[in-house]
């Protein structure tokens, strides 16, 4: 009897281990981290749910604000869970700062503006680059992505190379396009988690998803003449242009959290006014999973504003958009402009800049005070013959919208090909 007893008491033992040992086993996997773009994170150990990522907004003139940015940025954003914060390039120190330490990712756009070293869209993208190597040195993440503009910005931030030495002429402009894969992307945190399938036919001409829109690229061969460059980051990707020149079209920071990509993911789902851009489900897939790299990233940022009245107030909702696509048909081969566009801000006068003396090689300036002075003598001109036509079609009082939007079609229409 007592064998008996004894063998019913290590069956029981034995089962009760084996169901421990299955309840141990699915914590675990239910704890375990998960992966997306080959980043490890723990849903249950996120620093927010909510983050907000900062937009620096660009300089324009001749448009309806003093600066602006583009909504499809905006859209990208939030197409992945983060909120769009704008982040004035003309903000003092003091403001940069404080919004700084609110946010939880920073996103550097596409756009027109020159990236002089000295210009003070470049001298508040670098306050803002350094700071956030300095909180993610502290342990806090802070995430940033370069898109066109910005990821050529990025470059300029980390290795203070003038924009004329670093940059070359490239034909991609409005050039939907392949991405070349280099050894680094198979295990990046940007493409190290991509669906194989998305990776193969980002690869294939037969797809062409990428979408460039660019007069400017970084050649790879760069990267071993400014030891620098490679010291930050690592290329993903080149591509060609129609040309045949290759220059290198993704990037991610070696040891921060930055990425680049000279190519226009957040165009896909939310911009219809350039024809030659990519709206397969394909094309939206790659640029949904960028976006969730990204904000994944910005998930794991312990920054967070002071009070919920100063969250609610930083948010770029605050801010009316314009349906800026609205006069494309005007002249349907040139724009290549956004479809909506936050503007911020009283306009001001056109920039001034430094004048480029080295000769026609050595890529565009700023325009001088002399230039605007002839600048304003001719607007003076077509002013009149606008206020003669505006007074045969019976618009001269416009309303305000059509006023912006007449402004933003005047400026869009003049500056192509920089986004």
């Amino acid at each position: 009897m007592m064998a008996r007893s004894a063998v019913v008491w290590l069956a029981l033992l034995a089962l009760f281990a084996t169901v421990q040992g299955a309840r141990q086993s699915s914590r675990k996997e239910i704890e375990s981290p998960k992966k997306i773009g080959s980043v490890s994170y723990e849903p249950t150990k996120y620093k927010n749910t909510k983050p907000l990522i900062g937009v620096l907004t660009q300089p324009c003139h001749e448009c309806p604000g003093k600066s602006y940015i583009a909504a499809g940025y905006v859209k990208w954003i939030e197409m992945s869970g983060g909120r769009a914060v704008p982040v004035r390039f003309y903000a003092s120190e003091n403001e940069l700062r404080r919004l700084f330490k609110s946010l939880n990712g920073l996103v550097f756009p596409g756009g027109l503006t020159w990236l002089w070293l000295d210009s003070p869209y470049v001298l508040a993208a670098r306050k803002l680059f350094n700071w956030a190597i300095e909180a993610n040195d502290a342990g806090k993440v802070f995430p940033i992505h370069g898109t066109c503009l910005g990821f050529q910005l990025l470059h300029i931030l980390a290795s203070n190379i003038s924009r004329n030495d670093l940059l070359v002429d490239t034909d991609s402009v409005a050039h939907p396009s392949t991405l070349i894969w280099q050894p680094a992307a198979a295990d990046s945190r940007l493409f190290g988690g991509m669906a194989p399938d998305l990776k193969e036919k980002l690869a294939d001409p037969k797809f062409n998803i990428a979408l460039q829109n660019h007069m400017y690229g970084i050649p790879p061969d760069f990267y071993k003449k400014y030891p620098v460059l490679a010291d930050w980051y690592k290329p993903l990707s080149t591509t060609l242009d129609r040309n045949g020149l290759e220059y290198i079209s993704t990037m991610e920071g070696i040891k921060y959290p930055f990425f680049g990509t000279q190519w226009h993911p957040e165009k896909p789902p939310y911009e219809f006014g350039m024809d030659e851009v990519p709206h397969s489900l394909d094309a939206i897939r790659v640029s949904q999973h960028l976006s969730n790299v990204f904000i994944e990233h910005a998930r794991q940022s312990s920054h967070h504003p002071e009070s919920k009245e100063e969250e609610l107030a930083m948010l770029i909702y605050s801010t009316a958009p314009i349906f800026s696509a609205r006069f494309e048909v005007m002249d349907d081969e040139n724009y290549d402009g956004p479809d909506i566009t936050y503007y911020f801000d009283t306009p001001d006068k056109p920039p001034h800049g430094p004048d480029d003396d080295e000769g026609e090689d050595s890529g565009p300036r700023l325009h001088t005070v002399a230039d605007t002075e002839t600048d304003n003598e001719n607007h003076e001109e077509d002013d009149d013959e606008d206020e003669k036509q505006d007074r045969v079609e019976g618009d001269h009082e416009l309303d305000e919208e059509t006023r912006k939007l007449k402004l933003h079609y005047k400026f869009w229409s003049t500056q192509m090909g920089f986004f």
